[in-house]
């Protein structure tokens, strides 16, 4: 990891740091009954380690973010639409996924627009408990739908 190019200026604000709680809390200390005094101790010091943990994230997310996203990462992302791909085709992609992954989607948006296409009747496919019909199911309903025409 790099140094900091201002180690002098980031001493010098932790050191305001920690002088500014210790002037806030000497005072408390001091005017507190002595059951209480053990806390103000403890208030201070977690006060300095949270603030020194996040400067420690803060360093730790800009150093992971410029060597870039992982493979992982990248999969989680949809990949970006191509310019010449309709609006309406992207939106059918989605409501396919989504009926796949959520039976009452399936049931109440993606059944009805496959039902419209068929001429005759459509056998409802096997649907997943809590899920809609397998990508095997569906590529059926969908082979009768063009067996059809």
């Amino acid at each position: 990891m790099p140094a900091d190019p201002r180690p002098v200026a980031t001493s010098l604000r932790y050191g305001l740091l920690v002088g500014l709680v210790l002037f806030a809390a000497v005072p408390v200390y001091v005017y507190l009954e002595p059951q209480w005094r053990a806390l103000v101790p403890r208030l201070a010091a977690a006060l300095l380690l949270g603030v020194a943990l996040l400067e420690l994230r803060g360093i730790l997310a800009r150093r992971i973010a410029r060597h870039g996203a992982s493979a992982l990462d990248a999969a989680r992302v949809a990949p970006a639409v191509e310019p010449g791909v309709p609006h309406r085709l992207v939106e059918l992609r989605a409501s396919v996924r989504a009926g796949l992954r959520s039976r009452r989607h399936f049931e109440t948006v993606l059944w009805p627009r496959l039902t419209e296409l068929a001429t005759r009747p459509l056998p409802l496919p096997r649907l997943r408990r809590g899920r809609g019909p397998s990508l095997a199911s569906f590529r059926a309903v969908v082979t009768a739908i063009e067996d059809q025409r």
